[in-house]
């Protein structure tokens, strides 16, 4: 048979990824031309394969479908607040995306309303998706699925099917408490936000452990949760401050700052009269005269390691086990001095 009639040889984009020591995803962007690559990988790729005397194999999925996106789910409020959790998580999201050759796309989502989500489902937006947070029946899960799209939770999920990184909330909220407690304080508040995400249930429960793990029983009357609105956060503190707490512990940052700015409207002095404290740490409680005692996790990292997971889910590697990252209690003077009556 001549020459020019025999058939081309095929070589696979494993094989070609495994000479020249470089992902099977930096082999499809040098052949397609599509997605952050350096003009000499994709010279190596070309030459390697023309020395071969091949031609690529066909990939079932062609490379043209992807994206090279990823999309972050956040709530819509964050528009509106400073929520420095987001804002860090989507830096370390941004940053370990944009080392693989990725993008990130925002999308915001409202209680049920999934529209935006749906909408870049639809139009193929991405190639996976992080939800920065976690809630009870999510609609955002159900959606996800029915596309087959992959997907990585922040977040304690009672689904152990879904990958998910978070931090131990729960064993943070009861060192916090537990360390309230040694300072001599028996009577504190906890206000958290709403019992639908699972970060607030958890630091409910360490808080509740912490009192039983000294054998303190609660006052129902100094719990207060679901607390989403401003209306809602003054109506808590009343009822509280009614029970003369030792010391208020709040679920957030956002919740705390709002608490001290109030505190000081009502000429209530921390810590004088009242200590307080938070079960988050940011700029908004560090900076605050008196600065605020908080549980600080590394947000940056948590988003990082949600984004590596998620690509190394899309990239057919087996999903990890649940990841749980630390954290740290930081006193601070807002629980310094003992209150006086």
């Amino acid at each position: 048979m001549p020459a020019e009639n025999q058939p081309t040889k095929k070589i696979s984009i494993d094989e070609v990824a495994k000479a020249l020591g470089v992902s099977k995803t930096t082999v499809s962007r040098a052949l397609s031309g599509k997605g952050r690559i350096s003009e000499a990988t994709r010279g190596r790729v070309r030459d390697y394969i023309a020395q071969a005397g091949a031609e690529p194999a066909v990939r079932a999925q062609p490379a043209a479908r992807e994206t090279h996106n990823l999309t972050m789910v956040i709530p819509s409020d964050f528009v509106h607040l400073d929520l420095p959790f987001l804002r860090k998580c989507m830096g370390g999201i941004c940053t370990a995306a944009a080392q693989r050759g990725y993008d990130l796309l925002l999308c915001y989502v409202s209680g049920a309303d999934t529209s935006q989500l749906e909408r870049q489902l639809d139009c193929h937006k991405m190639d996976g998706v992080i939800l920065s947070r976690t809630i009870q029946n999510d609609p955002c899960v159900e959606l996800l699925r029915r596309h087959k799209m992959p997907f990585v939770a922040i977040g304690r999920t009672e689904d152990p099917a879904i990958p998910q990184v978070d931090n131990d909330q729960a064993a943070a909220s009861q060192e916090m408490t537990r360390l309230l407690l040694q300072l001599g304080l028996r009577r504190i508040a906890l206000l958290t936000g709403s019992p639908s995400y699972y970060v607030n249930q958890d630091r409910a429960k360490g808080y509740f452990d912490a009192l039983a793990e000294l054998g303190i029983q609660p006052d129902p009357a100094l719990v207060r949760t679901g607390i989403e609105s401003d209306a809602q956060r003054i109506d808590a503190l009343d009822a509280v401050l009614e029970r003369r707490p030792d010391c208020i512990l709040c679920g957030d940052d956002r919740l705390a700052f709002d608490v001290s700015l109030e505190l000081q409207a009502r000429r209530i002095r921390v810590p004088d009269y009242i200590r307080l404290a938070s079960l988050y740490d940011s700029e908004l409680t560090a900076g605050l005269n008196p600065a605020i005692s908080a549980v600080h996790f590394d947000a940056v990292a948590l988003g990082g390691a949600a984004c590596r997971m998620l690509l190394d889910l899309m990239a057919g590697k087996a999903a990890a086990r649940p990841l749980v990252m630390g954290h740290q209690v930081v006193l601070r003077d807002s629980t310094k001095n003992l209150p006086r009556r």
